[in-house]
């Protein structure tokens, strides 16, 4: 009897790590997805000047999801 139970929570914790798993694949994709977007935005991004444009892309290079959301929240919101 105790075998049952065991096996049936090994199967559980199994299926939560696959979970687990899905969820960070997701999250990491979504933010990989904005990552690029704001990339590309701000590549093509006519109303910022040629030297601030290189820092946020070379920013957005090395330090990937902050400087991405700084980017969304003072040019892309704003040009919008």
């Amino acid at each position: 009897m105790n075998q049952l139970f065991a096996s049936q929570a090994t199967g559980l914790a199994a299926a939560g790590i696959v979970l687990l798993f899905i969820l960070m694949f997701a999250c990491f994709a979504a933010i990989l997805i904005f990552e690029i977007a704001m990339f590309i935005h701000a590549l093509r991004n006519t109303g910022i000047d040629q030297q601030r444009r290189i820092l946020w892309l070379v920013g957005m290079l090395l330090i990937h999801p902050i400087v991405a959301i700084v980017y969304y929240f003072t040019d892309y919101r704003a040009e919008q």
